[in-house]
């Protein structure tokens, strides 16, 4: 961009920082398996690395798990809880009340799937992006496949 003639000719930096909020939410209902969900947290450490991004993690079957959620901030490097709990059935649901409840909206929410359990009756204002392993759909959001 230009300088302002009204400002001088030098251009300042600004004050604030390119930083996203992003939820990362991973089903760690009995359909997933160990190996899928040690994926998963590789894939967040890769993410985590490639961008300046304030992560914040939920472990979720049919509801959150006991010690959700876990944040690491931008300059905090990503360490895997020590355990996840889970194994039941599959709600989607659990996440996005919580986040609603007690989270501006974040500018991303990722959530890695199989996509077979309830889903929330609407659409969050904030973009979604499933990962999902497996055939399953979604009703909304953009639906990402993984191998």
């Amino acid at each position: 961009m230009r300088p302002s003639r009204r400002e001088g000719t030098a251009i300042f930096p600004s004050l604030r920082s390119a930083q996203l909020d992003i939820v990362v939410a991973l089903d760690t209902s009995g359909s997933i398996s160990d190996d899928e969900i040690a994926q998963c947290l590789a894939e967040i450490n890769a993410l985590k690395g490639q961008m300046r991004a304030r992560v914040t993690l939920f472990a979720c079957d049919a509801a959150l798990a006991q010690d959700d959620p876990w944040v690491y901030e931008p300059w905090e490097e990503f360490t895997a809880p020590d355990e996840l709990t889970g194994g039941g059935g599959t709600s989607f649901k659990p996440v996005f009340e919580y986040v609603e409840k007690h989270q501006q909206a974040p500018d991303l929410l990722v959530y890695f799937t199989d996509a077979d359990g309830e889903f929330p009756e609407t659409m969050p204002t904030y973009p979604v992006i499933w990962l999902i392993k497996g055939s399953g759909k979604v009703p909304w959001g953009q639906r990402i496949q993984l191998n």
